[in-house]
């Protein structure tokens, strides 16, 4: 029997042990996790990467408010199983969001996103123009 982890609950339900039945899981399921993310710099660009596997393009929203990149997920899964005996519907719905601040040296109207293989990649391409540091005269 596989059990399914509520991250919202303290404890596990002895309910969900058993009702969560292998049987229930498909190709189409999608077990809510909150994804691990990684940042990184290279000499053009800032990098963050997620690990999502089993949504979509079509389920992120990616904005940029004032200096704040936001990646952000939700999405409900509907499921039903009938059979002699029972007839079961579930409902499933998962969200995530995730915040960075940005640093003064990015191009915020070049930032590119891609999502491939359950890995979703925002690329942040650094300003040459923005300088990080000045030296301030003294008047």
């Amino acid at each position: 029997m596989l059990i399914k982890r509520n991250p919202n609950a303290y404890l596990p339900s002895m309910f969900d042990a058993f009702f969560n039945d292998s049987a229930e899981i498909s190709e189409n399921s999608v077990l809510f996790t909150r994804p691990e993310f990684n940042v990184f710099e290279t000499d053009k660009d800032f990098v963050v990467e997620a690990a999502v596997p089993g949504l979509e393009k079509k389920d992120f929203i990616i904005e940029v408010n004032d200096n704040v990149l936001q990646i952000s997920s939700e999405k409900e899964v509907e499921s039903e199983k009938k059979e002699q005996k029972y007839y079961y519907r579930g409902f499933c719905y998962g969200s995530f969001k995730k915040s960075y601040s940005l640093p003064d040296n990015v191009n915020k109207e070049k930032i590119e996103a891609n999502y491939d293989k359950g890995v979703l990649k925002v690329i942040i391409p650094k300003d040459k123009e923005a300088k990080l540091s000045r030296q301030i005269k003294i008047s």
